[in-house]
């Protein structure tokens, strides 16, 4: 994996995409490996004043001939992720585990995934 010192994104050398049986928790019992998931964001929880800080957003996963599936995003001592914010296109990285059976991703590093302009 290396960070492109242009742009910052994410230029994964060695991390395979997730494939659908990936994230289904009939699959945990394989090696925990770090995977790259692309989605978008369908809804965010911010914590309450009364607990510790963290921010939650679920990512519906689309792969092409697959089932849609959903992945919990889980950012720990913090109250705002800049840019990821319900309708947000993301990219992440992240090992995939499987906390009470909901595919989770840990504090993932993840890149913003903009629709691209046409030229004129």
């Amino acid at each position: 994996m290396v960070n492109n010192p242009l742009t910052g994104a994410i230029d994964v050398v060695a991390e395979p995409e997730a494939h659908a049986e990936d994230l289904t928790p009939e699959h945990r019992a394989r090696q925990r490996r770090r995977a790259v998931v692309e989605g978008v964001v369908v809804e965010v929880t911010i914590a309450p004043v009364t607990a510790p800080p963290y921010y939650r957003a679920l990512l519906r996963v689309t792969n092409p001939g697959t089932q849609p599936c959903t992945l919990e995003l889980l950012w720990h001592g913090q109250h705002v992720v800049p840019g990821v914010t319900a309708g947000t296109k993301l990219r992440c990285l992240a090992v995939v585990c499987f906390p009470d059976g909901v595919a989770t991703m840990y504090n993932p590093r993840y890149e913003i995934i903009t629709p691209k302009k046409a030229v004129r």
